[in-house]
């Protein structure tokens, strides 16, 4: 347990200096020295609280000439063990570097606090979260993470290759490729057969330029709905295909759409409520019947 300070640390001491609460010498029965020669005095009661393994750890019997206040050398940086206290971790790598250490000492209590973190990075950094999820074994962060993989295409999850992916199964990485094209398809057909939306009869009087065969609607009857709105469908479906987790009222083909549309009756169509509501809304039912493998 309690060692020496070795040589390189001796000659190259760490410039990291522990702050409170790790800098207080007084009452500390246990010294952590980080990888690069910091000391962090700590009390073995809270450790032993926290982490099973410092429990059995400082349970084991030490040799007489153990100094009283034995040092336990870590593999860990400074900067790592302290950001194990402290909870405002800011990026992914760091809080993958500190959720190892939770891990690796077993500290079970901090997990649920790491992964709430986790989930700042669902959408910017999902491939890596789903990762670090399916490597622990986290089934609801996976889940998470491969939802939020949905506001990207297919090929920048194929393209990316963050760090994290070499703990994880082939198995595992196909799983949510599969999850991720399954609701690709999911969306596509959503747009596609509208049988779930009720046609608004003001379209049908409507004087704009039409398309025949039109889409089949709520009662399954073909309408030829005008050129602009089946202009819409066809452009959102080919983004919802790529990236079925796309906000629908933040892509290009909405806001082309808001501005087509010229006559009166075309105009009392609510395009708003039908891209802000309806179609998330049944989007998001289509998407929910998928199950991420696990």
């Amino acid at each position: 347990m309690s060692s020496p300070v070795p040589e390189y640390i001796a000659s190259n001491p760490s410039s990291f200096v522990p702050t409170h609460p790790f800098d207080k010498t007084a009452g500390a029965d246990a010294i952590l020295r980080s990888s690069d020669g910091a000391d962090f005095y700590v009390h073995r009661t809270i450790l032993s609280l926290v982490s099973p393994v410092f429990e059995t750890m400082f349970s084991l019997p030490q040799a007489e000439s153990s100094p009283a206040v034995p040092i336990i050398d870590l593999q860990e940086g400074p900067a790592v063990l302290l950001s194990g206290h402290i909870p405002n971790v800011e990026t992914l790598d760091e809080l993958r570097e500190v959720i190892e250490v939770l891990m690796k000492y077993d500290m079970q209590c901090q997990i649920p606090v790491a992964i709430q973190h986790l989930e700042k990075h669902y959408s910017s950094r999902p491939l890596a979260v789903y990762a670090i999820a399916s490597r622990h074994q986290w089934k609801d962060v996976a889940v998470a993470a491969a939802r939020g993989s949905l506001k990207h295409p297919l090929r920048v999850l194929l393209e990316d290759s963050p760090p994290e992916l070499e703990g994880v199964t082939a198995v595992a990485y196909h799983n949510l490729l599969q999850y991720h094209s399954r609701c690709g398809e999911a969306a596509r057909l959503t747009t596609t057969s509208l049988k779930w939306f009720l046609w608004p009869a003001t379209l049908d009087n409507c004087g704009c330029s039409r398309v025949s065969p039109g889409v089949i609607f709520f009662d399954n009857v073909y309408h030829n709905v005008p050129v602009w709105f089946s202009r819409y469908l066809t452009d959102t479906r080919d983004v919802l295909t790529i990236s079925p987790g796309s906000n629908i009222y933040e892509i290009r083909p909405f806001y082309t759409a808001l501005g087509e549309g010229k006559c009166n009756s075309c105009r009392q169509f609510n395009l708003i409520s039908f891209a802000t509501s309806q179609l998330p809304a049944q989007l998001k039912a289509e998407i929910d019947k998928i199950e991420l493998k696990f």
